[in-house]
């Protein structure tokens, strides 16, 4: 992993689908907040059970969403592509990555420190709103993939 700056404009970030319909001086206010963050392949972003301490856009690359299986291999449940979100635990306690994502390809991202992000978000309800009903769409995408995996054991 290497930070490669902070995110000086937020031409990125307002370029990002994340963003869409989001107002232009909230997500001003939000890139302030934001910095360039990339992996290399192989490189794991974060792994279950540990402190979800960042929320990730995705600019480029793919990165497969990891749970535990019974053989020790993990399962890869949902591959997460360029203009994606990756990560929703850093929103709610006790803020523990419910999922390992690993970098399948170089990837470039978007980042923002999770405490310094929930504490702006609190403070200005109409963002908050915007990105936690986007988050939650990022949740039941989740939840989806989920049960696709759990169907097809099943079968």
């Amino acid at each position: 992993m290497s930070i490669a700056s902070r995110l000086r404009s937020e031409r990125l970030l307002a370029a990002h689908p994340f963003s869409r319909g989001i107002d232009p001086d909230e997500l001003a206010r939000m890139s302030e907040l934001a910095y360039l963050v990339d992996f290399d392949t192989g490189d794991v972003i974060f792994a279950i059970d540990d402190e979800a301490e960042r929320f990730y856009l995705l600019r480029s690359g793919v990165v497969g969403l990891e749970v535990p299986s019974d053989t020790g291999i993990p399962r890869t449940i949902e591959q997460i592509t360029e203009g994606s979100a990756l990560g929703w635990s850093w929103l709610f306690p006790p803020y523990q990555w419910q999922f390992a994502a690993v970098a399948r390809t170089p990837v470039r991202t978007i980042a923002f420190d999770a405490p310094t992000l929930r504490a702006h978000l609190e403070e200005r309800p109409v963002c908050g709103f915007a990105v936690l009903s986007r988050v939650a769409m990022v949740m039941a995408d989740r939840l989806y993939a989920t049960r696709r995996q759990v169907l097809s054991l099943l079968d």
